[in-house]
């Protein structure tokens, strides 16, 4: 198992707000209901901000003057922003009151559904994006990513972006209206006793950048440790037969245990510092709120024209604006704990694949999600390395100027020690990778001036690991060709022979298959795997390491299947049980990233070489393992 010391990121000290820009956009592609939640947010804004706290005053001050009077007879002189002036009965005021909070609870209603809606809509969209870059991705990306990484990418990040991008932006225009107006108001009515209400602000300048630079760094530390947490757990769940074999449990446990506590350690630690942010802004509040009755009552007593309501609506205005400078540092929280994701889901989407085709011939073959399968030219079968060299890492090549000749229907079997390149040159033919220098030709012609989706259509590869979908035995065998007729698949299974089989299950090609296929023993898999790659009528088969996890009962069911499947077509064959391939038309040796040796299993044989060496190794094991049954045998029967 995998340290749980995991990797962290390089921690930065700035919000990088620019990350956000393509993030955002997802919103603006739904651009009219930013139009709506703008009109309706501002209305709400306007109500909670302007319109009720005037109202109020215009009645504290009517009340105020002709204090005994009949309410019907009370008179209420409104003042609103922009000029605006009316006059009501107290009847008036009630009904005009209603008839706001009736608007604003439509508004309400209109936000959280339209956001709501935004939401789901951001939240689909990311992930159909960043799914579809993950399936354009090439080998090489595979190969340094694990699979739990991208999981965190699809699932909690996406989410909490979505999350983000719909109800941050929400919180943040609609303060910035309710701050806004708050602000127009308060210079509007008074703008002295704004002055004297405001006086504390630069406190909050001042807290904010602190709180900003840390947040970050915590709110980082914190995603990694999560993001490694979930890159283990997929390695943990992938490999739990072999931890039970090694009777392990108790030491993956405390793993899992010293993980989970370490994550738990780093989020506590950015909510603890998070949460300090909440009671500085209350206190600056409570400062504030002394300030402005300290000062405003000593203003009072000076100038006429700030009565008792004036007075009152400022007391007011201290939560005002406060709430909203606070709700604004819990926002900053949040998008300082979701930035990190948004960095990493961006770098997703934006990495570029390493396989990809050249302008001129997307423009004509199309690409791997819009094929233009009427220029696809049909697929002979001839194949031919021209000094291919090949490198995973840029000083470790691990092809070596190979120079190949696969004639159309010609069955080549590759064989050679672990690490002499088989699977490679197999990689390289599907172009899974490219050649670092070199070319790889297909009928003639190099296989880069035709596209990556022409190519693969017309190969079935069958690997050593069969890979079951869930799904039935039908869907599962039609993958290799989706549109497959129902006689297509029933005859794919019938050269296979597996048909059989299938028909004495209850539900027949119905049966559905669940959790990778274990109710199927791994010959029926293979035998499935075939039948998948068999449909498509591929040109090149590719099997690696076919039957190198059966038994030798079903290894000659799968060998005779081969037999069957491989006529006619040109046929690539990796193989560690030589005598499974020694009816090849050719027999390449590997070593080292070279073909050493070339040549039929009799002329190999002959020249006394190193299939002759590796050959003569496994037919003595074989004949070891032989006498070992004949032995078992005599003493089962005694």
């Amino acid at each position: 198992m995998a340290s749980f010391a995991f990797e962290e990121e390089s921690i930065k000290t700035k919000v990088r707000f620019g990350v956000w820009g393509k993030i955002i956009g997802y919103a603006l592609r739904r651009w009219y209901l930013l139009v709506l939640l703008t009109i309706v947010m501002l209305l709400t804004s306007f109500h909670d901000a302007s319109f009720v706290p005037l109202l109020n005053k215009a009645a504290i001050e009517a009340l105020s003057i002709h204090s005994g009077a009949s309410l019907e007879n009370v008179i209420l002189e409104v003042n609103f922003i922009l000029g605006i002036h009316f006059q009501l009965n107290f009847w008036g005021y009630g009904l005009v009151l209603l008839i706001g909070i009736l608007i604003r609870s439509v508004c309400i209603f209109v936000t959280f559904f339209t956001t709501n809606y935004l939401e789901m809509s951001v939240y689909v969209n990311i992930r159909q994006d960043a799914f579809k870059r993950v399936q354009e991705l090439s080998f090489s990306y595979f190969d340094r990513t694990s699979a739990g990484w991208l999981i965190a990418r699809l699932q909690s990040d996406t989410s909490k972006i979505a999350d983000m991008i719909s109800w941050g932006i929400i919180r943040v225009v609609w303060l910035a209206f309710d701050l806004t107006l708050t602000l127009i108001t308060m210079f509007t009515v008074s703008w002295q006793m704004a002055l004297i209400l405001l006086a504390a602000s630069p406190l909050i300048m001042i807290i904010a950048p602190y709180f900003e630079i840390v947040l970050l760094k915590l709110s980082r530390i914190a995603r990694n440790a999560f993001s490694g947490y979930v890159a283990w757990l997929a390695e943990a769940i992938a490999g739990s037969k072999t931890i039970k074999t090694l009777a392990i449990e108790h030491t993956v446990q405390q793993e899992a245990d010293e993980i989970v506590t370490d994550i738990r350690d780093k989020t506590f630690k950015r909510m603890k510092f998070q949460s300090l942010f909440h009671p500085s802004v209350v206190f600056v509040m409570a400062l504030t709120t002394a300030i402005v009755i300290f000062f405003g009552s000593m203003f009072m007593e000076r100038n006429a024209a700030i009565t008792v309501a004036t007075f009152a609506l400022y007391i007011g205005f201290v939560r005002a604006i406060f709430n909203p400078i606070q709700e604004f540092a819990e926002l900053f929280g949040d998008i300082v704990a979701t930035q990190s994701s948004v960095e990493k889901i961006v770098s997703l989407i934006d990495t570029k694949p390493g396989i990809v085709d050249r302008p001129d011939v997307i423009a004509k073959y199309g690409t791997l999600f819009d094929q233009k399968k009427e220029n696809y030219e049909p697929i002979k079968g001839e194949i031919e390395f021209r000094h291919v060299n090949f490198s995973y890492l840029q000083d470790t090549e691990v092809i070596h100027d190979m120079n190949l000749f696969i004639k159309q229907g010609q069955s080549i079997a590759i064989v050679g020690e672990t690490g002499s390149g088989k699977s490679t040159t197999v990689n390289l033919l599907c172009r899974f990778y490219e050649p670092t220098s070199g070319e790889l030709l297909i009928d003639g012609k190099d296989y880069r001036d035709r596209s990556v989706a022409w190519l693969r259509s017309n190969i079935g590869y069958v690997q050593q690991t069969p890979f079951i979908f869930s799904g039935t035995i039908r869907k599962n065998i039609a993958y290799g060709k989706l549109n497959a007729t129902d006689e297509e698949i029933v005859k794919a299974a019938k050269i296979v022979g597996i048909h059989d089989f299938i028909m004495t299950l209850s539900k027949g090609y119905d049966t559905e298959l669940e959790d990778g296929g274990s109710e199927l023993s791994v010959g029926q898999k293979q035998l499935l795997s075939f039948a998948r790659a068999i449909v498509r009528n591929p040109a090149i088969m590719i099997l690696d390491e076919a039957t190198s996890s059966i038994d030798t009962e079903t290894e000659v069911v799968i060998q005779k299947a081969i037999k069957d499947v491989l006529k006619g077509r040109t046929s690539i064959i990796i193989a560690h049980r030589l005598s499974t391939v020694v009816d090849s038309d050719r027999i390449l040796v590997m070593s080292e990233g070279k073909i050493i040796e070339d040549g039929s299993h009799v002329e190999l044989i002959k020249a006394n070489g190193a299939y002759h060496h590796l050959y003569m190794n496994q037919f003595a094991e074989l004949k070891v393992e032989e006498q070992i049954e004949t032995y078992e045998t005599q003493i089962a029967g005694l």
